[in-house]
């Protein structure tokens, strides 16, 4: 574990992501603006760029040793196409086990989209709409979504990972999750993600990060590469809309992907994923 490096790193990358978002907001920023949106756009480059910079100071070959590689496996696949899916759609009947919530293919979000579909000369049913953002989803997620992603996972699953090697998979996972989640701080108090609880958002988003982190950690050590930690990045990120699409009575601290409903899918992953690890330990 390289504890200077950590340091260094976390200390670019609070300062520049922390005084970016304080000075939009203190100049009186809309986070639903079009400035808004640019920010949040920048702020997923904000760990690429305070790893360039730790590199910098600490003599570093800028890129090295965050886990470049484009050499495809089977995960990359697996990642891709089945556990992000899987992780996204298993929210939807978990949230609907919660009172007052159920599942629709009525609600607001997927007539909207229906509507928008069928002004481009698409006229779809409400589970049509589903494989079609499914699939753009998956789409999204490969390629520019992915390219934004890489941004933060350059960091946590890249220079993070490789400086905490030698610590262990949870100790790893759970101090990484914790910062991942912490780093979001600013833009949760804007409205990003929890824009009716944007205090307890913070605390919801720590736990989330926490969580989902073990679920990325894997797939980026069984693809060998950062980039893929980046794909399954980028897709959950466009497929996050599906957990809470089809759900009636949605409540943003209970359904979907960042509600309570995911943290239990979540945690039944990370269960999945020890039992992985602790069966090749002892194999």
């Amino acid at each position: 574990m390289d504890k200077k490096k950590i340091l260094i790193f976390l200390a670019f990358c609070f300062g520049i992501s922390w005084l970016s978002a304080g000075i939009f907001h203190w100049c009186g920023g809309d986070y639903k603006s079009t400035w808004g949106f640019l920010l949040a756009s920048a702020y997923m480059f904000f760990p690429l760029i305070s790893v360039l910079l730790t590199q910098l100071v600490t003599g570093e070959k800028l890129f090295s040793g965050i886990g470049l590689s484009f050499k495809l496996n089977r995960w990359w696949w697996l990642g891709w196409l089945v556990i992000i899916p899987l992780v996204v759609l298993l929210c939807l009947p978990v949230s609907a086990l919660f009172p007052g919530m159920s599942i629709s293919g009525d609600t607001e979000m997927v007539r909207q989209t229906m509507e928008s579909l069928e002004a481009q000369g698409l006229p779809l049913g409400p589970w049509g709409v589903l494989v079609i953002t499914l699939l753009s989803g998956l789409v999204a997620g490969i390629s520019v979504n992915a390219l934004f992603a890489f941004g933060e996972e350059s960091a946590w699953r890249g220079f993070l990972h490789r400086c905490m090697e030698g610590v262990g998979f949870w100790k790893e996972c759970l101090f990484i999750g914790f910062v991942w989640g912490l780093w979001h701080a600013p833009i949760i108090l804007m409205g990003h993600n929890y824009p009716e609880h944007p205090v307890a958002g913070v605390f919801m988003m720590i736990a989330f990060c926490i969580l989902f982190t073990p679920v990325m950690v894997f797939i980026r050590e069984k693809s060998g590469s950062v980039v893929m930690a980046a794909v399954a990045h980028g897709t959950i990120n466009a497929l996050a809309g599906i957990s809470i699409m089809y759900l009636a009575g949605y409540k943003e601290l209970v359904g979907g992907i960042t509600g309570i409903a995911g943290f239990i899918v979540l945690a039944v992953a990370d269960l999945v994923i020890f039992l992985l690890r602790s069966n090749r330990e002892t194999a």
